[in-house]
């Protein structure tokens, strides 16, 4: 144990002094190097924090594109509105004409397992026939088709959202060598609308944005999808069904047949729109949690609100530092601060089991073309490290940034835990 001889006829007490050399060592050995190699960084800013300290940081209160990692304040804000144990419901309604009403309720994994499971159900109530299906989904009334920042292509992350979707809102297709289009997965039945979208498509397997193509009809992509999909499942089970499609409303007549819920709790479509970072899985949660919060029907300024006053009201963020156009990182438009971030992470702690883990870090990222992001948690010997880290620029250089930053925190910390300890006699 290392002792400091002082005289008695010494001039500062001894407290004073032992403090003073507790902050120069604290203080060397943290501006000594920097944890992060700010040579990789060309246009980018980084916060890192340990106990509500910030240890180091950079462009730390400038706006940059944070893409994906805006996940974060989307799931944070699903999970306080809805609650973690909330179910999304999708109503079965039936007349005495034996027409089907579907009333969606944006189910973000309203599958084709999850409709075969409604199908067998309605079939054991007693339904042996439809003569047309009205498709409901007017728990949203979304200001443009696409969802913004969507190019509307033809891959699966440009997909619209709708209060009445199926399969993430995607198809899968196998287009055959020889011309013939199949379904791309077992569980789900080849439907008009595949084969018609199949002849476009070149030989291999696709998973595709059915807005991106030109169609028959006048009918939204995804409610069209929805009906003949649920056509083909009713008639796979023996009930007679008549494809007859059109949009409407679910009238007083009408009888509830069934109620399905969704197949996860929001915790768990959550965590896999984290896991997975799919935008329509985070653009649906977050447009079911505005219309609790500010009413029926959901709409894209009701996202933005709520996500905006989360962040500026309970998280305390300042609005000149988070600008949000949609859910899920998909917009340009939406920018952040590495501050910004910072507070995100820190009210959603408690959930930071649901994020993946890479280089030993628990952490979202985000990626676009020029645009490579990573926020989240290292776990060092001395409690949790926060880190946000927003790169806007050609180089990518996040994953060498991420694990220097493991390698060196425990480091770090150890060395600035140890000049913190000082003995006087």
């Amino acid at each position: 144990m290392p002792y400091l001889m002082l005289s008695k006829h010494s001039l500062f007490p001894v407290a004073i002094l032992a403090l003073f050399f507790q902050l120069l060592l604290s203080s060397s050995c943290l501006s000594a190097s920097h944890l992060l190699l700010q040579d990789r960084i060309q246009n980018g800013g980084y916060i890192i924090q340990k106990d509500g300290q910030i240890i180091e940081s950079l462009h730390e209160e400038e706006l940059f594109i944070p893409a994906s990692t805006i996940k974060l304040l989307t799931g944070y804000t699903v999970l306080k509105t809805l609650g973690e144990d909330y179910r999304f419901r999708t109503r079965f309604y039936v007349d005495k004409n034996n027409v089907l009403y579907v009333k969606g309720g944006g189910d973000p994994v309203l599958t084709s397992e999850v409709l075969l499971d409604a199908v067998r159900t309605m079939k054991q109530h007693g339904l042996t026939k439809i003569s047309e299906y009205v498709l409901d989904d007017s728990a949203f009334q979304l200001e443009s088709v696409t969802t913004p920042g969507s190019e509307n292509s033809s891959r699966s992350y440009d997909v619209a959202n709708g209060a009445l979707a199926v399969n993430f809102n995607s198809i899968a297709i196998r287009k055959h060598a020889n011309g013939q289009v199949t379904s791309g997965e077992p569980q789900t039945p080849m439907t008009h609308m595949a084969r018609e979208i199949g002849r476009q498509l070149p030989s291999g397997l696709h998973r595709v944005n059915p807005a991106a193509f030109d169609l028959q009809g006048n009918l939204p992509s995804h409610l069209r999808y929805s009906g003949e999909l649920l056509h083909e499942l009713f008639k796979k089970e023996g009930v007679e069904s008549t494809l007859q499609l059109r949009t409407g409303t679910v009238p007083s007549t009408a009888r509830l047949i069934h109620t399905q819920y969704s197949s996860q709790t929001v915790r768990e479509v959550v965590q896999s729109c984290l896991r997975f970072s799919n935008n329509f899985i985070a653009n649906q949660l977050i447009l079911v949690a505005s219309a609790k919060s500010y009413g029926y029907p959901a709409s894209w300024e009701k996202t933005r609100n709520l996500l905006e006053n989360t962040a500026s009201g309970e998280l305390q963020i300042p609005r000149e530092q988070i600008r949000i156009m949609e859910g899920s990182g998909l917009s340009r438009q939406t920018l952040a601060t590495p501050s910004a971030l910072l507070k995100v992470l820190e009210a959603f702690e408690p959930y930071r089991d649901l994020l993946p883990i890479k280089f030993d870090a628990q952490v979202k990222s985000g990626t676009m073309d020029s645009i490579y992001c990573y926020a989240g948690y290292i776990e060092s010997q001395h409690g949790p490290v926060l880190f946000a880290l927003l790169l806007n620029q050609t180089r990518n250089t996040r994953d060498q940034l991420l694990r220097s930053l493991v390698r060196k925190i425990d480091l770090k910390l150890i060395q600035t835990q140890q000049h913190k300890t000082i003995y006087v006699k």
